[in-house]
């Protein structure tokens, strides 16, 4: 609905390109959801579903000066339920595949995912929740979720991550 899109965004000449490759990068996005929905090795395709923030990042955290303990979360109007693995993956943007975030080295993933992984053991009595975070199945889903639900202005974020995983997008992820 390019009318719809122009009236909505300020659009400069090479928002034209970006429509023009949103309408070719959006329909093999959605061709992939099927796949996410319908994989039959998920343990989480039936539940739980669990309430998201899908905007949880530091900027959106107000945090205690004394100890560092979260007080608020702020900017709920993006959440929703999720299966599981949408929730307790790593989140994205602490790590190298977020697709809009500045991406960081290798060792500082590492640190961050080793950190994550230390808090869930210490704070879950659900071994089920580490078998989620740890999965790569599951990581990947959450991947092509962050990817497939920016908007399409972004969609050049969309062809740099359908380039990276050209086998997974032929195929299944």
């Amino acid at each position: 609905m390019p009318q719809l899109a122009q009236s909505t965004y300020k659009f400069h000449a090479s928002d034209d390109t970006r429509w023009r490759l949103a309408q070719q990068v959006l329909p093999i996005l959605r061709d992939r959801v099927a796949d996410i929905i319908a994989d039959p090795l998920d343990r989480c395709r039936l539940g739980p579903f669990v309430l998201s923030h899908m905007n949880f990042n530091p900027r959106n955290i107000i945090f205690a000066r004394e100890d560092g303990h979260i007080l608020c979360v702020l900017d709920w109007e993006m959440s929703l339920t999720v299966p599981l693995w949408a929730l307790v993956c790593y989140p994205s943007w602490f790590g190298q595949a977020c697709p809009t975030s500045r991406k960081r080295n290798l060792r500082d993933t590492q640190l961050f995912k080793d950190t994550y992984i230390r808090e869930l053991q210490r704070l879950t009595l659900e071994p089920f929740i580490l078998s989620v975070v740890q999965n790569p199945r599951s990581e990947a889903k959450r991947r092509f979720a962050d990817v497939a639900t920016l908007p399409w202005p972004d969609v050049h974020s969309m062809l740099d991550w359908i380039n990276g995983n050209r086998e997974k997008v032929a195929q299944r992820l």
